[in-house]
This record gives C-alpha cells, structure tokens and sequence, in this order.
C-alpha cells in the first residue's frame, strides 16, 4: 500500500464556480459507533479496535488536510483492511481513498497507483490528464444521485460508475477500466434554502440529454458542502467493454459485416484476446440460387480469400475449399503451419508466401444453421492458442448477429434489385416516384452532374394496420419436427440392427447406442441445444458411416438406401409432419392472400391508397390513405370510413375462409384477426435503402413500434391472449375511436356477420406503451 497524493484534472469542474470539500475520518467514525451499539454484531471486537485506534488521535475527529495524512500511515492500513475483502491482494486490488467529490487519491494499493503512473517518470498518466465532457457529466450525475438521496430520498436509476481508457504498454492496446465510487462515508449539508421538487418531472428530465444541465439550474453543487472520504475502486472492464462495441455495431451500424465496420470489429476482438498480433476476419455466406459466390467487399480482409486472388486461382481454390467446409462444418485450426499444415498443399505453400504461422477458421451457425466462418490468423509464433478459443467464445453469439444480419443484407440487395428491375410500383404512388424520376435526370442534366434523388414522401396519411396470425404455429412446427425426428430414429435403428446383424462390426453397436439414447430423448421436449446436438449426430457421424457402408457393402446398399429415401425432405416419410404443417399453412397464406389482392382492387376504385402485405406466420398489412396520395381527387373522411368498414368485414370474412379450409388441411391451422386503431394521420416516406414505405419522423414511429409489439398481448391480470380464434380484435387508445368501430360492429352484426358477443377489454402494459385497450367480438362462422 502507498501513501501518495495524485489529483486528476477535471476540466469540466474549473470551468464552474469551487465546490467545498473537506477531508474528515468522522462520518465512518459515526458509523462504527453506531455499529458498536449493536448487542449482537459478530464484528464488535472489530469495531472496538478501530474506535481504540482512532482514540489515539483525537485530531482526525475533524477536517484535516490531505497532505497530514502522511502522519497516519497506520490508520489507513487499518482502513484498508477493514474496507477490503479479505481474500484481496492489495499488489493486485486497484483501490485507493480519495477526498470526496474532488478528484484526489491520498492512499492506495499498488496496482492503483502502477495504473495511474507512469513508470518512467512517476507522474499521471497523459491520457489521465485530460477529462472529457461525458466524463464530467458522469461525475456531476453521481454527485446529484447521492443528494437527491440524501435530501429528497429520491432514487433513480443512473449508470454510478465511469470508464476510462488506459494505455496497456506491453499490448499497446487500450484497456477500458471501470472507476467506482462508494459515498457511503460522506456526509453533505447546505445552509440555504432547498427548493421544492417536482419528482415526477424530474425522473422525466433526468433521463433527457439537458438532465444534468437542469439539476445544475436548480440545485447549485456550490450551495453544499462535502465532508468525509471516498472509497475508490476499479476493475478491469476490457471484455465487456469489447462486446458492448460489438453490441453497439449491431444497435447503431446497422448491425453487419462492412468496410465501415471492419477497423471497429477488429479491434474490439483484439482488446478481448489482449493482443494485438491476431487478425480477425467475419465470412458470410452469401448463396445465389444454393450456390457460394464470392463477394470482394465482405472477404477482402479474409487471408484466405486475398491468397487465393493474388495467385488467380479464386475459383479453382477458394470457393471449393468454403463448398468442402460448409459440407462437413468444424474447426480447422493449424497451430503451427511451420511444423503441420492443410493436407492440400498448395494451401500450405499460400500461408507459408504470406508469413501466415498459425491459422482457425470456425463456423458460425445462426439458428441451427451455417451462415458464414469466423477467422483468426497469426504472423507470429504461439499466439493464437487455446486460451484465445475461450476468450472470443463469449462473443460468438454476435458474430453470428453480424453474420447473419449480413447474409439478410446481401439477400435483400438481392430482392431489391429485382423489384427495382422487374416489377412495378403500385399506381397509386407511381406519379410520385415518376415526378421525383423526371426532377431527378432535369436537376443532373443542369448541374453537368450526378444529384441526391428527391425523397418520396406523402404527409398527413392515414394508417391502417391488421394482422392475420396462425395460432400456435411455433407448437405446431416443434410437435412436427418431434414426430418426423422420432421416426427417423426407428427407422435409423432398425437399419442399425440388420447391419449389425450381417457384418457384426462393434463401431455398428455404438451407433445403436447412441442411437437409442437420442430416441429416448425425443419422447421429451426437445431444445435447440439439443437439436443442434442431434443433427451433428445425424450428419457429422451417423450418416458418413451408412454412406460409407453403402459404397462399401453391396449387400446392404438397399436398405441403407431406403433409410435415405425416408429421410429425403421432398418425398420422405421422415419429413412427412413438417411438410403437412407447411402445406396447411400455405393453404390458408394462399386464400388470404388472394382474398386481400382482391379486395384491394375493390378499395383502389373506391379512393386510391397504399396497400402492403407483410409474410409472417400469416399476413400483416399496412394501408395508408389521405390527400397527399392522390392530390388530383378531394379526399374526405367518408373513404377513410368506408375502409373501415370494409378493414372489419374483410376480417370477418378471412375468418370464415380460414374456418372452412380447416377440413384440407392435415394439421388444422385457425387464424386469430388483429385491428389496430389509430385515428391520428402520420407521415411516410419510400426508404431508398429498403425500397419500401416507413413512418417519418419521432412521433410517428411512436405507431410504428406499438403495431409491433401488440400481436402477444394479454388482457390485464390474466394469462389470456387478446388475440382468439373465430374472434375479431380491435386495439385501440381513445374511447372515440372505439365508438366510431362500434357502429361499424353493429351494422355486420344485424347482418349477421359479426356474432352479438362484444367484449372491452384493458391490456396488460406492453413496453414502453400503457393504456391500451381492445374490443372484441365473435365472428359467425
């Protein structure tokens, strides 16, 4: 432990008026003494030690300045020993006393004062000289939380610790430490006047970007004054600090693999393996038609797809080598390609040319399924090891994010090419893009340049949205997949039986084995990890060994081969549950979407508006309608009521359609039907990078989410789902919108459309949204 005195500089407080803080050992006194009264604390001889030992200097019961400390050394051992774990080693432990709120450390351990110098020339660290503005407002934020606690007994809930970056000398590398202050032993007082609070307001304000700037407003730091000490304590944050980069790319970036993000992905892995001779490469998988092609952008920091192009082999080299991994996916891993390497040797021969010493190539599933490699390679000898295996372990749960947020870009691309190329607008909102077209070649040809295209958007519109959902899909798909996975395995057993009983190998036996151990596992519920297992199983180890026995043994090639032909996805009788789900589903998809594609040539002759479907589980659709669509045709509220209208017989008509279909269909299948309300107009603009329509603007998006996140809503204090069978259900804010759809319930109702079954219902809050409430009622089937 040292006893030095380190100030950092806080250049956000000099700016602002001197804050009073004193140095004083009396509030942890108080709280010892108060402990000591405690009849039946374990720790009392503790604490009765610590009283004798403060006895002996009567001083520290005040302030005292910092630089007298010095004269204490023995009393901030104990300090140290009583405030730490026991456990700890104060040479590795980075902890320290500081003055409260002023940015002063006075006593330490070793590790603190090693991260905090430099060794040179015993003084601050450069990057610890300078401060920043998020760090001044973290430190204000945790300087108002602990007086709003003190005066106002209000909590909030607010980051309490601050990172900071650390130049690591041996790595290079930046390491990201968390600095957390306990105020347990600070006492504040003020002698002037508080200022009532408005609470709810402030919890409101607190979380706004001016939070800080208002408290600062209302409650001065210069009209209270500090006294006692704080206790400092820091960890070494770099993983998490690494992964939350990570996180941020898919939350802010985007979230793919690009040139923009390479520099960023890469070095967040290199400051989770400590090192930075490794290079680390994302390869989706981007498919055309089934078939690998090869994307210079994504793979142009891949080593193995530069080695290949310098040699003008890419074709006869890379992409055979990605159609062999994606064949039997596992971890290549060349340790040291200077002792052994890939049995190819010409790919031996491209490491060696590129001073490539060790090499892993890991593939990356995302539900279940490959979507791309994860690379790791090493110019240097012994680096990339079994330790960095586990330390990027942690984070490939993201890289398969990335990945397959990239293969979803590519093949987006893809469909956005071809409806760019192949297939028309709607007439609706054709003038538009024509007119934004003409501006935009009129404008190039004038500037001797190409200009930014015109943003189609179309204002005060509005919204309809329903949804046509299968009910209980999910359970559905997984019963399907139990019971095609259960007779496969009968099948693979009894297989497993008559080869063992013509050729009687012992490797036969541990596959039935294992095979009846699996069988025994799907009379139970099956979860991904297991089916992941499972299929490895299947594809890794069981199937190589009946194809091999079926090229080998001419005898058995007819049984081997039937237990093939069972399993086959198209025809066999392995896949048979999932392909009866898949075809009742499409049955009912194919009726209700010619139902919709229909009837929306009905609502074109009746007002021109926008119509687009969504494929889920079932149907979504958004409509939108208001002047701006079609400028050339007053509009007037009685077309938005007539869609109405025909928006609530249309779903009462999809579920008399999907009832009747029922009887077709191997796995029955009902659809719920879900109306969302919304009488405010919004706006919505054509997102060039989507090609498609989205809301525009804060509030609008406010629409957007809730439409989102209301299809598994529940009613209030129960477990049922809103959303029902043979039932209609209307999702709405306002008792005037309701009233408005009540009508329209009643007039299908006295046409018997509609059952006389109406139901209000509260919701259950879903995120970020409070005050639903729904409507429903039965539809005659």
């Amino acid at each position: 432990m040292q006893h030095r005195r380190i100030e950092i500089p806080d250049p956000g407080m000099s700016q602002e008026a001197p804050i009073e803080t004193r140095l004083s050992f009396k509030p942890f006194l108080d709280y010892v003494r108060m402990r000591l009264q405690d009849e039946n604390s374990i720790k009392k001889e503790i604490y009765r030690l610590i009283v004798d030992k403060f006895s002996q200097y009567p001083e520290l019961e005040g302030e005292i300045d910092v630089e007298e400390t010095k004269k204490y050394t023995d009393i901030l051992n104990l300090l140290y020993i009583v405030l730490s774990t026991v456990v700890e080693d104060e040479k590795e432990v980075i902890w320290g006393l500081s003055v409260p709120v002023s940015p002063e450390i006075f006593y330490g351990s070793d590790a603190l004062y090693n991260l905090m110098l430099s060794p040179d020339s015993n003084k601050l660290k450069p990057e610890l000289m300078t401060g920043d503005d998020d760090m001044h407002d973290q430190k204000c934020m945790m300087l108002y939380a602990f007086l709003l606690e003190n005066f106002y007994r209000f909590s909030f809930h607010k980051k309490q610790a601050m990172i900071r970056p650390v130049l690591n000398p041996t790595t290079g590398l930046w390491n990201f430490y968390r600095i957390n202050l306990d105020t347990r032993f600070v006492n504040v007082t003020t002698d002037k006047p508080l200022p009532e609070l408005n609470l709810e307001n402030l919890q409101v304000h607190l979380h706004e970007e001016n939070g800080i700037d208002i408290l600062k407003r209302i409650l001065p730091l210069t009209n209270f004054r500090f006294s006692g000490f704080s206790i400092l304590t820091i960890n070494d944050v770099t993983p998490e600090h690494a992964l939350d980069k990570i996180r941020n790319i898919l939350v802010n970036g985007h979230g793919r693999v690009n040139e923009d993000n390479y520099e960023e992905i890469s070095q967040s892995f290199k400051s989770l393996t400590g090192t930075r001779d490794i290079e680390f490469t994302l390869l989706p998988l981007f498919r055309v038609n089934e078939q690998i092609v090869q994307d210079a952008d994504a793979y142009s920091h891949s080593i193995l797809f530069s080695m290949g192009k310098q040699d003008g082999i890419l074709k006869d080299f890379f992409l055979p080598l990605l159609e062999k991994f994606i064949h039997n996916p596992r971890i290549l891993y060349y340790k040291d390609l200077d002792q052994s390497g890939p049995a190819q040797q010409q790919v031996g021969k491209l490491f060696q040319l590129a001073g490539v010493k060790s090499y892993a190539l890991i593939p990356v599933f995302y539900s279940n399924k490959l979507v791309g490699a994860f690379e790791m390679y090493s110019r240097k000898k012994g680096i990339l090891n079994e330790q960095i295996f586990a330390r990027v372990d942690v984070a490939m749960v993201l890289v398969a994010q990335l990945i397959q947020n990239s293969v979803e870009d590519f093949n987006s691309k893809i469909d956005d090419t071809i409806r760019d190329k192949f297939t028309s607008l709607q007439p609706s909102v054709q003038w538009k893009f024509t007119e934004a077209a003409w501006e935009y070649i009129h404008r190039s040809r004038l500037e001797g340049k190409s200009v930014p295209i015109k943003k189609i958007e179309f204002k005060d519109v509005y919204p309809l949205y329903g949804a046509i959902d299968m009910r209980n899909s999910t359970i559905e798909r997984n019963k399907a997949v139990l019971a095609d996975l259960q007779f496969q395995f009968e099948q693979l057993q009894k297989l497993l039986e008559k080869m063992k009983n013509k050729h009687g190998m012992a490797l036969t036996e541990d596959f039935i084995f294992k095979s009846n151990k699996w069988q025994k596992l799907l009379t139970g519920t099956l979860t991904t990890q297991d089916e992941l297992r499972l299929n490895q199983f299947l594809n890794d180890e069981a199937h190589p060994f009946l194809r091999h026995f079926r090229h080998a043994n001419a005898d058995l090639q007819p049984i081997i081969q039937e237990y093939f032909d069972a399993i086959d996805p198209s025809t066999g009788k392995a896949w048979e549950h999932r392909r009866q789900l898949e075809e009742s589903m499409q049955l009912i998809n194919g009726a209700v979407n010619n139902y919709l594609d229909l009837m929306n040539l009905e609502i074109q002759q009746a007002y021109p508006g926008y119509f687009e479907k969504f494929r889920t589980d079932g149907v979504e659709y958004d409509i939108y309608i208001g002047q701006s669509i079609a400028p050339n045709r007053p509009f007037d509220l009685v077309y938005l009521k007539n869609l109405r209208l025909w928006q609530l017989g249309s779903m009462a008509a999809i579920a008399r359609l999907s009832n009747q279909l029922i009887p077709k269909m191997k796995v029955p299948l009902e659809t719920t039907q879900l109306i969302f309300i919304y009488s405010n107009t919004i706006d919505i603009s054509f997102r060039n990078d989507e090609r498609r329509f989205d809301v525009e603007g804060g509030y609008n998006i406010r629409y957007h989410i809730i439409k989102k996140r209301i299809d598994k809503v529940n009613i209030r204090n129960t477990r049922e789902r809103l959303t029902q069978p043979g039932k209609i259900a209307l999702i709405y804010f306002n008792q005037k919108d309701a009233d408005e759809y009540v009508s329209y319930i009643q007039h299908l109702q006295e046409k018997k459309v509609l059952n006389d079954d109406l139901e209000y219902l509260e919701l259950e809050e879903v995120q970020g949204i409070s005050g639903l409430k729904a409507m429903r009622v039965g539809v005659s089937l």
